[in-house]
């Protein structure tokens, strides 16, 4: 996938998208003052602590897309010979499934922000497991200020032997395994970036109007949701 494209295409969707990324300009425009009332206020505690101005505003950019996109999710397909529900998911959920993300020696908070906060901010949090290099103790000190007393996400502590011997025991066990790299300060549109981490997805009735099909799974846990605390 690296050798041809970056993002998954999902059509129906602008084709510039994929190619177009934000000016650092715009995003440090952006301040706490641009979250609506959907974003919990420990998720901004979370955005205020992000040092760099342009990786802030991306992150409060990453914030109003997704309160957007799952403030009515999942949303009615238009189709009249069936009935069809889709949006934004949360990755699949079988028990003890999760996504790892991969923090090195060199690794910021601000680094790991944009990726992490997809899951932070909603309820797909509980799917999200970091591994932390022990010798990384300035991004261990700020994640337990975040972590709520709460342990609302699993940090693991660990070496490299020890995270190739652990995937090689419990690989079968991640969904997604994400090794955050040292920022480019390269920003795209939210609706891409969220691609490579979170799925979207769509159910479908054979039948036109199923309006029973439409009750029973636009309550599925299944939806991805702004999280609440």
């Amino acid at each position: 996938m690296a050798d041809y494209t970056k993002y998954p295409v999902i059509i129906p969707s602008s084709t510039p998208s994929y190619d177009t990324c934000y000016q650092k300009e715009y995003l440090k425009s952006l301040t706490m003052d641009d979250l609506d009332d959907s974003t919990p206020a420990f998720v901004k505690k979370f955005v205020f602590d992000i040092s760099d101005e342009a990786t802030r505003g991306y992150c409060v950019e990453l914030l109003r897309y997704l309160s957007d996109a799952t403030n009515d999710n999942p949303k009615r397909g238009f189709g009249t010979g069936r009935t069809a529900l889709w949006g934004l998911q949360r990755p699949p959920m079988l028990e003890g499934l999760r996504t790892l993300l991969r923090c090195g020696s060199d690794v910021s908070f601000d680094d790991l922000s944009t990726v992490f906060l997809l899951f932070y901010a909603t309820n797909a949090r509980s799917q999200v497991e970091l591994s932390v290099s022990e010798s990384n103790k300035e991004l261990l000190d700020i994640l337990m200020k975040h972590d709520l007393d709460n342990h609302v996400f699993n940090v693991v502590v660990e070496g490299e032997e020890t995270l190739k011997h652990r995937l090689h025991e419990e690989g079968d066990t991640f969904y997604n395994i994400v090794n955050i790299e040292q920022h480019e300060k390269r920003f795209p549109m939210p609706g891409q970036f969220v691609s490579l981490y979170l799925p979207m997805g769509h159910i479908k009735s054979t039948m036109k109007n199923d309006e029973e099909f439409v009750k029973y799974f636009k309550g599925s846990e299944k939806w991805l949701k702004m999280a609440s605390l």
